[in-house]
């Protein structure tokens, strides 16, 4: 697994050295007012993306985003038609969303944070962060400076951990073009950065409200499945459950190691919580298992839905369905788990 290129990679110093950039962040913020800790993270998310998408949601065609947005739209409603769908998206978001990054000189007003949603709703990677930006007030230009700030310092604690990105596109520069995947695919370095520091964030936002929760329960991604083809997980309404049929999967060595909590397995971060029960959002807390760049949108996903999350991060991407030509196996470091729950 050494020898793999991937476009972020943790070791053990990473959680310190998010924390203390967290701690830096927040220190920073002070000066601007924000209500709350979350809406500062979401004045750096709008921030972020206008300076990485803006020139291109200026650009962006009504009628492409709305019938972008209709086809994401359908896929989130009929799943049965996902592949026809899919492929009929890619191309679109190929020819219209996929541009080199140019530099964006616009000012961020009312009118073009629309556009940027917009933009993010067309993409259908972004639709648990559009109901914060929808119902944002705070001073816009405030993201701006916030994302100055960002960029000048998220490299220092960071950058290490994504040294690799460059290398990884170039190497990987046609890939899932036509694909639905394509700007998801081909994110820029600081938008690693930036669900890192999110996931920070969160975690500090949501931590009392999840010890609350009379339930815990831990979400993983199939990456974990060391026998995925094979697997006898029996399906529940959260997720498939561990029936502990390979001694050596990751799976069953978690669910072993916290008989307290709930374990599940999801295949894939839009099917989250689609079989949550009223009872599961009254008494749920979860800590989520997952790549960076799914980092943010599923903790608003579920934070949207009052199920408190915490996160841990893989390790390095693990599937071929976005990064890699073959699955591998996904890990964690499990000390930062024992730490969350």
């Amino acid at each position: 697994m050494d020898s793999k290129l991937f476009p972020y990679k943790l070791n053990p110093k990473y959680y310190g050295d998010v924390k203390d950039f967290g701690d830096e962040y927040l220190e920073f913020c002070k000066k601007f007012n924000f209500k709350s800790e979350e809406e500062s993270l979401e004045a750096l998310c709008i921030g972020v993306y206008w300076y990485l998408y803006g020139s291109t949601a200026l650009d962006l065609n009504s009628n492409i985003h709305q019938a972008l947005a209709n086809l994401a739209e359908y896929r989130r409603t009929f799943p049965e038609d996902k592949h026809f769908i899919d492929e009929l998206r890619g191309k679109l978001l190929t020819k219209f969303l996929f541009k080199p990054y140019m530099k964006n000189n616009e000012e961020l007003t009312e009118e073009n944070l629309n556009l940027l949603i917009n933009f993010l709703e067309a993409t259908g990677d972004y639709m648990d962060q559009i109901p914060h930006f929808r119902n944002f007030t705070h001073e816009l230009d405030d993201c701006i400076e916030l994302t100055k700030w960002f960029c000048e310092n998220s490299g220092r604690y960071l950058g290490e951990y994504t040294s690799n990105i460059e290398k990884y596109l170039e190497n990987n520069h046609a890939s899932h073009l036509m694909e639905e995947d394509v700007i998801f695919y081909h994110g820029h370095e600081l938008e690693y950065h930036l669900n890192m520091l999110g996931a920070e964030i969160m975690n500090r936002i949501f931590r009392e409200d999840f010890e609350s929760k009379p339930r815990k329960a831990i979400i993983l991604p199939g990456c974990m499945n060391a026998n995925s083809k094979k697997c006898r997980a029996n399906e529940d309404a959260l997720g498939d459950v561990c029936t502990f049929c390979n001694p050596g999967c990751n799976v069953f060595k978690i669910t072993k190691a916290f008989p307290n909590h709930e374990v599940y397995i999801v295949s894939h971060e839009s099917t989250a919580f689609r079989g949550a029960r009223k009872e599961d959002i009254d008494e749920l807390g979860i800590i989520g298992i997952t790549c960076v760049l799914n980092l943010i949108s599923g903790g608003w996903k579920s934070s949207n839905l009052s199920i408190p999350p915490q996160c841990v991060l893989l390790n390095n991407v693990a599937c071929k369905k976005h990064w890699l030509e073959e699955d591998i196996y996904g890990e964690i470091d499990c000390s930062e788990l024992k730490l969350k729950v």
